[in-house]
């Protein structure tokens, strides 16, 4: 049986990322291609190598794969064009959320939105700011952004984030494909990078059934097509699996 057909999510929302000393108000339209480099207005009084640290190990990524490094400050996300991360969607709110870079860590908050602000698919209260943890999934208006900060020390006082909600959004996967998945990516979750990936057998053993290598490559192979990736190269494709898995609240 031929395997189903990639789905269409739909237009995901423009991103710019202001960076330039000419004031957005000023500009005719913002160019999302010519405008990634984010630019934090208030650069916290922090020492120059911790600074240099975070920006080499957090970044928020974007559903097509886009990654951007953050530097410690403040990054504000909205329709507003005076925000440092403008999302062109009516869903959107002019000054929508922000993340802020306080002692040492990342936090979430959200600004008073309309439709408001999700982590991990839990709508946050308006002004209180939650820390963020590596993979954490967050929602503005109709985009999602994962936060990635792989060297993130281990937080001994870590409280569980409670189940998740599933996402409406696209089909389900099966409970085999969840767990192979789930193996797919677990090194990346626990603080790795994508670029290491565990291979069809070394999956099968964690599963404990080794020399299963072919089962797990026939249940990636269905949730390739859910997430609509099936077409990109054997390695990419992998790599796009776990980001979007992630965001559609598979994992």
């Amino acid at each position: 049986m031929a395997p189903p057909a990639p789905e269409d999510d739909g237009p995901e929302a423009p991103v710019a990322f202001v960076d330039d000393p000419v004031p957005a108000r000023s500009r005719s339209r913002i160019d999302a291609e010519d405008s990634h480099e984010v630019t934090l207005r208030n650069q916290s009084d922090i020492p120059a190598f911790m600074r240099m640290a975070t920006v080499a190990t957090a970044s928020i990524i974007f559903n097509d794969g886009l990654e951007r490094a953050l530097r410690p400050g403040e990054l504000t996300i909205g329709r507003d064009p005076d925000n440092d991360l403008v999302l062109i969607t009516k869903t959107v709110s002019r000054q929508h959320a922000r993340l802020v870079f306080t002692d040492g860590r990342w936090l979430l908050e959200d600004r008073g939105s309309v439709n408001g602000t999700l982590l991990n698919g839990h709508r946050i209260q308006p002004g209180a700011q939650l820390p963020l943890r590596h993979a954490d999934r967050i929602e503005v208006g109709s985009q999602t952004i994962i936060f990635s900060q792989p060297a993130q020390l281990v937080d001994a006082d870590r409280t569980e984030t409670a189940p998740e909600l599933p996402v409406g959004r696209s089909r389900a996967l099966s409970p085999l494909q969840i767990q192979v998945v789930g193996c797919l990516c677990r090194g990346w979750l626990e603080g790795g990078t994508l670029e290491h990936l565990p291979s069809n057998e070394e999956i099968a053993a964690q599963l404990g059934t080794p020399g299963a290598a072919g089962t797990v490559k026939a249940a990636l192979r269905r949730a390739y097509a859910k997430a609509g990736v099936t077409d990109l190269p054997a390695h990419e494709k992998r790599r796009a699996l776990c980001r979007i898995a992630r965001e559609r609240g598979w994992i």
